[in-house]
């Protein structure tokens, strides 16, 4: 299967549009979206490709915001999609056992720190390394990220080294994980451009995408 991953549209409907035409173009199978998605335009493309979506901080400050419909929708999103060989997420897979639900968050917001929940694996060290020992201890060798509106890839060795890469084209490995940030598609941080990531997971491979 190859799939398009993406996240961070924030309102931005034509680099959301832009981004799936060129997925298409490039014969994925599927789709994934990690959160941030904005108002109920992209939400409507978001749906229109049926991803399976996580929910980020946008969601849990603007749901409301929503069409009725679409507020039904993002509130029964979970933090953490995992599927057999990856995980997906909005920031971090750091999350309480009970919550399973932007509902469950919502309940239980005087309890949690966005900080926490939000983490930014690119300046929170602390965050990282404790994504790396949940995927490690999981067994799961690769998770993908959005949040940090950057494309940046974290490789833990096993001899206990971690690299951080900007490249383009990653080989999965065995015996390492892998955690990958998907950039932004409608507010990148770090190069122009909508980006977002196909997975092979046939091939074992990703590729880091700009669409300009």
């Amino acid at each position: 299967m190859r799939y398009a991953i993406f996240s961070d549209i924030h309102n931005n409907a034509a680099a959301l549009t832009a981004v799936i035409l060129h997925a298409q173009q490039n014969q994925v199978d599927g789709y994934f979206c990690l959160g941030d998605v904005g108002v109920d335009s992209c939400i409507h493309l978001v749906r229109e490709v049926a991803a399976p979506t996580v929910f980020g901080n946008w969601e849990v400050g603007n749901w409301r915001g929503l069409s009725r419909l679409n507020q039904q929708w993002v509130l029964t999103l979970a933090p953490t999609l995992e599927q057999n060989d990856f995980w997906l997420t909005h920031a971090a897979p750091l999350w309480p056992s009970d919550i399973r639900t932007l509902t469950d968050f919502n309940t239980q917001r005087h309890r949690l720190s966005m900080a926490t929940c939000f983490p930014y694996l690119h300046m929170d060290s602390d965050a990282l390394w404790a994504s790396f020992a949940k995927l490690t201890e999981a067994k799961i060798p690769l998770m993908f990220h959005g949040h940090t509106h950057c494309q940046i890839t974290w490789r833990f060795h096993p001899d206990n080294r971690l690299e951080k890469s900007l490249s383009r084209n990653i080989t999965l490995q065995p015996d390492e994980t892998f955690i990958i940030g998907v950039g932004s598609v409608g507010s990148p941080n770090d190069a122009p451009g909508a980006a977002y990531v196909i997975y092979d997971e046939a091939a074992q491979q990703v590729e880091m995408i700009r669409v300009r």
